[in-house]
């Protein structure tokens, strides 16, 4: 029993040189508060927020690029006249009314 003594009391000694418990933590605990559950969520919700602005951001300069106007109509009124299906006097009034 006397072998067991000094070293438990060598391993025991950080906890005894505090008297009033062995508080590794500076008081705040285990981590099982508030922050151990919603500081997670926070992180999640910052970093959603930033893959939103990025997407935001990228959807936005690439409607600058095509000049605001979407070339979807224009390019099938051309497809259109290109196969026949429609005259010129027809193409030439369809396209100016959408260019206006």
């Amino acid at each position: 029993m006397k072998r067991l003594a000094l070293p438990l009391a060598l391993v025991a000694q950080p906890a005894m040189a505090d008297p009033e418990g062995y508080d590794h933590m500076m008081g705040w605990g285990y981590g099982y508060g508030p922050g151990m559950v919603f500081g997670p969520v926070l992180w999640l919700i910052v970093l959603g927020l930033i893959v939103a602005g990025i997407v935001w951001f990228v959807r936005r300069m690439d409607g600058q690029a095509t000049g605001g106007k979407s070339p979807g109509a224009l390019a099938e009124l051309d497809m259109r006249f290109a196969r026949g299906e429609i005259d010129a006097e027809d193409y030439a009034a369809r396209k100016k009314l959408l260019a206006s």
